[in-house]
């Protein structure tokens, strides 16, 4: 009969200092490679002896990481001066730039002020001054009154075809292009202000490929536009307060010039009203201003 071999013990024995855990024909348990199964507490016990209390290793050099905390009231502190907590939280004190020195993050301390109804609201030509007569007869489209309703359109307005019916000196379908529009359409029966909308666009460098200049009425235009199937994404109709409106909106009402889902936008007066649904036209807001107003309409 085969000997029973004597039971081993193994339960672990307490680390000693003094014990050589070399074997003959062995490399020592430092250089031996560690496998998952091992008992990492028998295999390398010097790694878990003391760890929080020992900032050196045993060949005099120090532990990676020791020395960059220090344990205050139970909370880790960083020891760099240059870095700051506030409630336990990393607060740097340098502001992270861009690489690019000319980038500026919003900005707003170097755009110029609007100051004055004659000034482009914002695009890439805010601030710039436009020219018009002095005349009382022409009243140009209050800046508040273009910031709300490009604000409301502004996603319709970028990449699109903008066209400014009645445009007096071109202010609305001129900030169209400097908010994005990709064509801007000036349509105005006075050859004086149709000077003005020359002049202005090339103070803002607008080149003839993105802005037209029609002169002509409204009623003959819509209907040679209306022949020749011209379309538009937003069509701005603020006429004087004499014109007729109805003229006008009978083409509306068939859809002339206007794509479907494209905008119309009719500025009157704050005491007028126009019908909820005319033709392919639904109205879907209406922005109120002083004494006036714009009425918002979408083709079907």
């Amino acid at each position: 009969m085969d000997k029973q071999k004597p039971p081993t013990d193994t339960t672990p024995k307490p680390f000693n200092q003094n014990r050589s855990y070399k074997k003959d024909g062995e490399k020592p348990y430092q250089a031996k490679r560690f496998l998952p199964g091992d008992n990492q507490f028998q295999s390398q016990p010097e790694r878990f002896q003391n760890r929080d209390e020992t900032t050196q290793r045993r060949d005099g050099k120090p532990r990676s990481g020791a020395g960059k905390f220090q344990s205050r009231d139970g909370k880790f502190q960083p020891k760099n001066p240059k870095l700051e907590t506030k409630n336990n939280r990393f607060q740097p004190n340098v502001r992270f730039n861009r690489k690019d020195k000319n980038f500026k993050p919003w900005a707003t301390e170097n755009l110029p002020p609007i100051v004055s109804d004659m000034q482009i609201t914002d695009g890439k030509h805010r601030g710039r001054y436009l020219q018009s007569t002095a005349s009382p007869k022409i009243r140009p489209t209050t800046r508040r009154m273009r910031e709300v309703m490009f604000r409301i359109l502004f996603r319709r307005v970028r990449a699109g075809r903008f066209l400014d019916l009645c445009a007096g000196c071109g202010m609305v379908g001129i900030e169209a292009i400097s908010r994005g529009a990709l064509l801007g359409t000036f349509v105005e029966r006075s050859a004086k202000m149709c000077s003005f909308i020359k002049t202005n666009l090339e103070a803002c460098g607008i080149k003839p490929g993105h802005g037209e200049i029609v002169e002509m009425e409204a009623v003959p235009f819509l209907k040679q536009m209306q022949k020749r199937r011209r379309f538009w994404d937003i069509v701005y109709f603020d006429p004087p307060l004499d014109t007729n409106y109805d003229e006008v909106l009978a083409f509306f009402n068939r859809g002339t010039t206007l794509k479907p889902h494209g905008v119309l936008v009719i500025e009157h007066h704050a005491e007028m009203f126009f019908p909820e649904k005319f033709g392919v036209m639904n109205r879907w807001r209406v922005l109120v201003q002083g004494d006036k107003a714009l009425s918002f309409y979408e083709r079907r």
